[in-house]
């Protein structure tokens, strides 16, 4: 598991899951951005039941390796 940090920009599709409530999703763009214009603040993620925004803070992108 990695932990997002706050500064960082996640590519789009991009497999993430919640903090809050283990659900799985994919990125679709960034929502918000920080006030660098660079960073991202909040996240569009397709989810099974559809489209949220979550804040960095809330998800973390889960280890591909094998």
């Amino acid at each position: 598991m990695t932990k997002i940090n706050q500064t960082r920009r996640l590519a789009v599709g991009t497999q993430v899951v919640s903090i809050e409530d283990g659900e799985p999703g994919r990125i679709v763009r960034v929502c918000y951005f920080r006030p660098n214009g660079i960073d991202a603040w909040s996240y569009v993620v397709a989810t099974q039941t559809g489209r949220e925004v979550w804040e960095v803070g809330e998800l973390f992108v889960p280890d591909q390796r094998n």
